[in-house]
């Protein structure tokens, strides 16, 4: 049978109950602070891509615009063409 000395030397070596709670507590708390950062950041990817597309296509209007006026050279038009990503 285990006395008391037993007990305290196994505790020394193997995690008790009441240790792996506190660990699954302290890992539970991280990954939802990890969460919530990860939802903030998905957030503002949304919104940076929805300016991003906005701008995008102002300017592909503007490009047209000054195109179709003629003034923008030929050769400028060719350019903004080539650096054209979108």
């Amino acid at each position: 049978m285990l006395d008391d000395n037993d007990i305290e030397k196994l505790k020394e070596t193997f995690a008790t109950k009441d240790d792996v709670i506190e660990f699954k507590d302290e890992i539970l708390t991280g990954q939802d602070e990890i969460l919530q950062k990860l939802n903030i950041l998905l957030d503002e990817k949304t919104v940076g891509d929805n300016q991003d597309k906005r701008q995008k296509k102002v300017l592909e209007i503007h490009n047209v615009a000054l195109k179709s006026s003629k003034i923008l050279s030929e050769e400028q038009a060719i350019e903004i063409d080539k650096l054209r990503v979108f």
